[in-house]
């Protein structure tokens, strides 16, 4: 398969948080939402795939995704997580679970996680989402 570049994946995670979020906060359709974050992005054919693998899978996948991650919740439920911290570990091990055919390795994913609540959600979400996906990628 051909690779994605880097700095795209970077973007297209970006955007997939984005649209997981917007999905979210407006309970719009998945087929728009996507349609939204393509035409915002200007995104190639194989970035755009893997933006729409990455949002689909991980919406249609959601709760699966939960039950994985709450068994890995130390003193914590899945409803007192923040939104924002919920869709970077959902997005994040679908990618590790469901999108192995691109071959990324879970630390990148990981590392990729962490730049994303880094910039989308709070200080605390960076040692928290860490704790988290790397419980679980020690499972995978």
């Amino acid at each position: 398969m051909a690779k994605v570049d880097k700095q795209q994946r970077k973007l297209a995670r970006e955007a997939v948080l984005q649209a997981l979020y917007a999905k979210y906060v407006s309970n719009e359709e998945q087929k728009k939402v996507l349609k939204d974050i393509n035409s915002r992005y200007k995104f190639d054919k194989l970035t755009i795939k893997f933006v729409d693998e990455l949002f689909s899978l991980t919406v249609e996948n959601s709760s699966e995704l939960d039950k994985k991650i709450e068994t890995n919740l130390d003193n914590w439920t899945l409803d007192r997580l923040n939104v924002i911290d919920r869709l970077i570990l959902q997005m994040s091990l679908c990618e590790m679970i469901y999108l192995q055919s691109y071959d990324i390795s879970h630390k990148v994913t990981i590392s990729s996680a962490l730049e994303n609540a880094k910039k989308f959600s709070s200080e605390d979400s960076i040692s928290f989402v860490n704790g988290v996906l790397d419980s679980i990628y020690k499972e995978l």
